[in-house]
């Protein structure tokens, strides 16, 4: 019997030597990439849940990787036999709850107070003209969380919500919880943790309907380590 393969529960047939990242794209699943499939973005992270004897082994871009992770692009069929199942960081059916931007109970659309305004074309940040734009000017609301990341799209001079994303954190290849990322963190050098992050913050502001030069503003929030491993200071303190 040949070696079948699921990804994201999409059924594939692989031929042998085939990565699992170049068998997601023939079956049209997207796998986030910044290296063009060199190893070096750390983004293309898959967990195997059956089936890895049927894979090739780790390579040396797979070091920072332990248990079920390894990096789609590096990891190639390699059995004759066997079925294997895995599954990418992103969650493509997560809901996010809209009506809660109205919180509290008052129906009134909250005053804005955006650092970034408008004096005819300048575009100024805190009273500072620091650009020339006609068209919108937009800023993101980001929930870094430990478990999902969660990003707003808002024209700052309405209010009004433009678009919105959502992901699993992809840092959950250095544990699920916060002390195995501060652990994770101090044991593995070159911010691994803040860089797979960023690349997936880059793909979702990316696939929004604007061009990412209109957004001026950033506001986020998390817990202190998910901030601390974002803006990459050292978590070991904490």
């Amino acid at each position: 019997m040949p070696v079948t393969l699921t990804i994201n529960g999409h059924e594939a047939d692989p031929d042998p030597g085939l990565s699992l990242f170049a068998a997601a794209e023939r079956i049209g699943v997207h796998v986030p990439t910044s290296c063009v499939k060199l190893g070096k973005c750390k983004e293309c992270v898959v967990e195997v849940t059956a089936g890895a004897d049927a894979l090739s082994p780790p390579t040396p871009f797979e070091h920072h990787l332990t248990g079920r992770f390894r990096l789609s692009c590096q990891t190639h069929i390699a059995g004759d036999h066997g079925h294997i199942e895995c599954h990418t960081m992103r969650r493509g059916q997560m809901r996010i709850e809209r009506h809660a931007l109205e919180l509290p109970t008052s129906h009134a659309r909250p005053m804005l107070d955006p650092a970034v305004t408008r004096d005819g074309s300048w575009v100024l940040i805190d009273g500072q003209p620091i650009d020339r734009a006609e068209g919108p000017l937009h800023g993101i609301a980001m929930d870094l969380g430990t478990t999902t990341i969660v990003l707003r799209l808002l024209n700052l001079e309405t209010g009004e919500l433009v678009a919105d994303a959502s992901f699993e954190n992809p840092q959950r290849f250095g544990g699920s919880d916060v002390m195995s990322r501060i652990h994770y963190d101090t044991e593995h050098p070159g911010r691994l943790l803040m860089r797979t992050v960023a690349g997936y913050v880059t793909h979702a502001i990316e696939d929004f309907p604007v061009d990412p030069r209109t957004i001026y503003e950033v506001v986020l929030v998390g817990n202190s380590t998910m901030r601390d491993l974002f803006f990459r200071q050292s978590v070991y303190s904490i």
